[in-house]
């Protein structure tokens, strides 16, 4: 058998080498998992470093009041403020175009600011306070990120209005509290509180608590958090490729079902390969983030043997329907394996199937050589990545030996219907 098997690998080797064309297809297959996963990284690496390029529209409404005796616009202010400002392409309009524009998706987003907001900011200082907002337009259906990027900058405009207001308004506002509170037992405190340095007692009023966010493993772009889901899925696609193109047996072939199952995937395993080095080489060329470049490189390697066993025994057994098979097995990986989204807030048929999926540990492995190395986490993953081409031998050569024949008679059945 082990005789075979050598003629077999040696053959394919020998193939491969003397046909131009072979040549040609099989760099494709290796390139062009290594760009899909390189260039979804590329494409994630900053985006909201480039929501410069994303269309705001800016109304300004307001015809501004007096305080003290001086003419304030906060609308105004928040429009010279903008202009200095490139986290989004401000275009500063007016109400119709501002608001035709969100509908047809020529914006992603507006703010209106109302002919009475100052006005109605001023009235703090009043006897009878009015609320003040500005109407925030976004188009959810022109993308769903973008639209979460226009609710960062409208937060944005909020905090920096909140912070102009409070510089103008802030303390006289401190300083009413404490006259409604003269009547009160706390008189004296409320007291000393209005007569506090006017920055830190509006600092202190609007903005009392902070959080000190420390990142554990500190990740300096997005395209580097998503890499291990986007590698990992080009390995699996990287095994279809291969599958698709290249044939997993001789038409009629003189060598044992057993044989051919491993003298054929020698090939597939070899191409795996060079697409994992392809693919790793890329991301380090491209700068993604890497804790261990030498550990890196192994388990994307391993990752690939893993992904290409099991997508080749897989149209091995069942021919094209193996091949449906790993693109079913693909889809669910998608979404349930935990590589962009948190597992907990899928729907429960993913948050099942999450610890049965082969890519689920192909991802942490990666994460955790790419992102910071906790050994507990990569050690776990690794050895369960090896029991799926374990598990997958043993089923493959047992439905080979027993069971060959008649999924042969099916598949054969299924080219002569002349629809598979």
């Amino acid at each position: 058998m082990l005789n075979n098997i050598w003629k077999i690998i040696k053959n394919d080797a020998k193939n491969s080498l003397k046909n131009p064309v072979i040549i040609i297809v099989i760099i494709a297959i290796i390139i062009l998992p290594s760009l899909y996963a390189v260039l979804n990284v590329q494409a994630c690496w900053d985006p909201y470093g480039k929501t410069g390029n994303m269309d705001f529209a800016v109304v300004n409404l307001d015809d501004g009041s007096t305080y003290n005796g001086i003419s304030q616009n906060f609308g105004n202010d928040l429009v010279n403020e903008l202009k200095d400002n490139n986290q989004f392409n401000w275009q500063f309009t007016n109400e119709t175009d501002a608001r035709d524009g969100v509908t047809s998706g020529k914006y992603y987003a507006a703010i209106i600011v109302p002919d009475n907001f100052t006005e109605s900011v001023l009235s703090i200082t009043s006897q009878n306070p009015q609320p003040s907002s500005l109407e925030y337009l976004v188009n959810e259906k022109i993308s769903p990120v973008g639209s979460r990027m226009t609710d960062s900058g409208a937060k944005e405009i909020q905090t920096n209005l909140n912070n102009m207001i409070s510089q103008t308004v802030g303390n006289q506002a401190l300083t009413q509290v404490a006259t409604v509170g003269a009547s009160l037992p706390v008189q004296t405190s409320l007291s000393k509180l209005s007569a506090v340095n006017e920055s830190g007692a509006n600092n202190y009023f609007y903005s009392p608590v902070s959080i000190d966010r420390k990142a554990v493993y500190p990740v300096d772009n997005y395209g580097s958090s998503v890499a291990p889901f986007y590698i990992s899925l080009a390995l699996w696609l990287g095994a279809i490729m291969s599958g698709v193109i290249l044939k997993t047996r001789y038409n009629d072939s003189i060598y044992k079902p057993v044989e051919m199952y491993f003298g054929r995937m020698v090939l597939y395993i070899v191409i795996g390969l060079l697409q994992a080095i392809v693919t790793a080489s890329g991301c380090l060329l491209v700068g993604m983030e890497v804790a261990n470049p030498l550990l890196f490189v192994l388990t994307v390697l391993f990752g690939s043997i893993v992904c290409t066993t099991i997508v080749y025994s897989l149209i091995s057994l069942f021919d094209n329907g193996g091949k449906a098979l790993a693109i079913i097995i693909l889809v669910l990986q998608i979404s349930g394996t935990g590589g962009m989204y948190p597992i907990q807030i899928m729907a429960s048929f993913f948050g099942m199937a999450h610890n049965y999926l082969p890519m689920t540990y192909c991802i942490d492995a990666i994460r955790e050589v790419m992102l910071g190395m906790y050994w507990p986490n990569f050690t776990a993953a690794m050895l369960k990545l090896i029991v799926y081409p374990l598990i997958t031998f043993i089923v493959s050569v047992l439905i080979k030996f027993k069971f060959d024949g008649t999924v042969k008679g099916f598949v054969d059945k299924l080219h002569d219907s002349g629809l598979a």
